[in-house]
């Protein structure tokens, strides 16, 4: 059965509010990353454009350039037929005057940009400090942001809530990403936003970079750290003594033998028999991160398994459509 890739791509312009559509491009490559708060995407069209209005008839001809700016908000869909799937939304932040012309766009992550009003509570958790950041923008906040609690926390002066967002990251060592406007700051692995199935060497390329270990191979040890509301830290070191180190960080746990009990569950996570690393499939089907990927291998049944998505890199060009998606962390 024969298909065709297609895109479509929509800018709506903050100058007029108008809407922009096209359906050709040169190319586009998108890059979404659980562990990165920016999102990427790159799209690149001939440099002069024909307009068609409404009514089919043609018009002049006009610099490709000249219908963008920093700021309009963009989406883009791809897939195959008339079976599009959205791969991101987000904002123009460069144009690049090359041949083609390349358009840099950046998620949700662009409208924290602009400095933050100093602030300061003597205290407060995190969704109070991300509502402080997000306010005045088109971003919410995901239901599943846990309670995690602060003492005297302080916005300095001079910075941007994107710097401030950063902050948060870092310090307390928070899986932070977008998801379209949705924002999510917590633990690693808690987002569930569907299921992909994979019946390797059917509906995928190739799995050369997908490698296989068994639970008694992995020798690990974690150094578990609770962070606490005062930012005093509580430390615990399970797993093998002479393993590869991992440091996971945790918060609002009451005594040592909490932290350990909760750190030894988050070892068998990483201790397990099953795969890691990437698969490269078409466009479809479709997968992003924070889904679960379910493989099967017709050559080997104990090797099925569920997966969860860390990263996922679309790129769709002349030569064809191609899904490169990461998976780390057994689930089933």
């Amino acid at each position: 059965m024969y298909v065709k890739l297609r895109g479509h791509i929509e800018v709506i312009r903050k100058s007029d509010n108008k809407t922009v559509s096209f359906d050709a491009f040169n190319s586009v490559e998108v890059e979404l990353d659980i562990f990165k708060i920016n999102q990427s995407c790159k799209i690149r069209i001939p440099l002069s454009a024909r307009l068609e209005y409404k009514e089919k008839q043609k018009g002049e001809s006009i610099q490709s350039a000249t219908l963008f700016s920093r700021g309009d908000k963009i989406t883009v869909w791809l897939g195959y037929d008339d079976d599009l799937q959205k791969e991101f939304e987000g904002f123009i932040y460069r144009l690049n005057y090359k041949t083609p012309l390349e358009i840099e766009c950046e998620g949700y992550e662009y409208q924290l940009r602009s400095v933050c009003e100093t602030k300061t509570w003597k205290s407060t958790n995190l969704k109070t400090v991300l509502q402080y950041l997000i306010a005045d923008t088109d971003i919410v906040l995901s239901n599943l942001i846990p309670d995690i609690n602060f003492t005297k926390y302080i916005i300095p002066a001079n910075t941007t809530k994107l710097e401030q967002l950063q902050r948060l990251k870092e310090e307390y060592r928070l899986t932070v990403f977008f998801m379209e406007n949705t924002l999510y700051a917590g633990l690693a692995y808690s987002v569930d936003r569907g299921t992909v199935k994979y019946k390797l060497g059917y509906n995928t390329i190739t799995s050369d970079e997908l490698k296989y270990h068994n639970a008694d191979d992995v020798s690990l040890k974690v150094n578990a750290v609770c962070i606490k509301p005062d930012n005093t830290k509580v430390k615990a070191t399970v797993g093998d003594s002479e393993g590869s180190l991992r440091t996971l960080f945790f918060y609002n746990i009451s005594s040592l033998d909490e932290l350990k009990k909760v750190a030894m569950e988050e070892l068998q996570k990483y201790k397990y028999s099953g795969y890691e690393g990437d698969i490269k499939t078409f466009i479809q089907p479709f997968a992003c991160p924070g889904m679960k990927a379910q493989l099967t291998d017709p050559k080997y049944d104990e090797r099925g398994g569920t997966y969860y998505i860390t990263k996922a890199v679309v790129k769709a060009d002349r030569n064809g459509g191609r899904r490169n998606v990461s998976i780390a962390v057994k689930l089933l």
